[in-house]
C-alpha cells in the first residue's frame, strides 16, 4: 500500500522550525507544585472498566496510537501510571507559548511531549513521532487539540497510524462527576474521589478499515471514538473559569 502522498496531508509550518519555548528558573518551581497537586488529586480517583477495556490493557500489544478527545486528557497521565506502567508514551503539544507549560506539566508527569502543531513546527513534529515509535514509545493524540473544534478528528491519528502499522487504542474517561472549565473544549476536571469509566475500542490493523484512505479512515475513527465518549452537560453539577 502506498503511503508517499500521507505525507502531504500533514500542513508544513508556516513559521521556521525554530525551536520552541522552553520554561526556566521560577517556572519549572511553579510546575513541580502543579505536577503534585495533579498526582495527588488524581490519585483519589477510582477507575472502572467497561466491556473489553481491562482486556486490552492486558495485551502484549506492540507499540500503539492512543487516541482520546483533548478535553479527557487530564487523568491520562494518572491512567498510564496505573495500568499501563510498563510502557512509555509521548504525545504532541503545541509549540506555542502557552504549549511550554502543558510539555512541561507532562514531562513531569513521565509523558514525553513533542512540540508542534498544524501552525508550527508540524512536518518536524511528525517526523519526531515517527521517531518516537521506533524507539519503543506509544503515541498519545488529541485530533481535536489544540483549539478545535471539540470532537472534531484531524487526520493527523490516522497518518499516523497508517504511516507506523501501529493498533490504534480509541479512548475514553467518562465522567461521573466532573468540574468543567469554560475553555473551547470544556476541558474536564473529576471530583476528587470520584470514578472514571474506562471505554477502549482496539483497532489493530488501520489499513483495514478503509483500504489506507487517510480521510475515510479518520472520518471512522471520530465515529467509534464518539461510540464509547459520554458528554451529558446536565450530568454535571460546577462549571469553573
Amino acid at each position: 500500500m502506498d503511503y508517499r502522498n500521507s505525507q502531504t496531508r500533514v500542513k508544513p509550518s508556516t513559521v521556521k522550525n525554530k525551536k520552541p519555548r522552553q520554561l526556566r528558573g521560577h517556572h519549572l518551581f511553579m510546575l513541580r507544585i502543579a505536577s503534585s497537586l495533579v498526582r495527588l488529586w488524581t490519585r483519589t480517583l477510582r477507575f472502572q472498566f467497561g466491556a473489553n477495556a481491562q482486556e486490552v490493557i492486558e495485551r502484549a500489544l506492540p507499540q500503539s496510537v492512543a487516541v482520546l478527545w483533548h478535553n479527557r486528557l487530564f487523568v491520562m497521565p494518572e491512567f498510564y501510571r496505573r495500568y499501563v506502567r510498563n510502557r512509555k508514551l509521548a504525545a504532541i503539544v503545541s509549540a506555542s507559548s502557552a504549549g511550554a507549560w502543558l510539555a512541561g506539566l507532562l514531562e513531569q508527569l513521565e509523558i514525553q511531549p513533542i512540540r508542534g502543531s498544524r501552525n508550527r513546527r508540524g512536518t518536524q513534529a511528525f517526523r519526531e513521532m515517527l521517531k518516537a515509535s521506533k524507539s519503543g514509545y506509544d503515541l498519545g493524540i488529541t485530533p481535536d487539540g489544540s483549539r478545535g473544534p471539540v470532537y472534531e478528528m484531524k487526520l493527523g491519528a490516522a497518518t499516523l497510524a497508517l504511516r507506523t502499522g501501529a493498533p490504534i487504542v480509541l479512548l475514553s474517561f467518562n465522567f461521573q462527576r466532573a468540574f468543567r472549565l469554560n475553555s473551547w473544549d470544556r476541558f474536564y476536571i473529576p471530583w476528587p474521589f470520584s470514578c472514571v469509566e474506562v471505554k477502549i475500542d482496539l483497532i489493530e490493523k488501520a489499513c483495514e478499515l478503509s483500504c489506507g484512505d487517510i480521510e475515510q479512515t479518520a472520518e471512522i475513527l471520530k465515529v467509534r471514538l464518539n461510540a464509547i465518549t459520554e458528554d451529558k452537560d446536565d450530568d454535571f453539577s460546577a462549571e469553573v473559569i
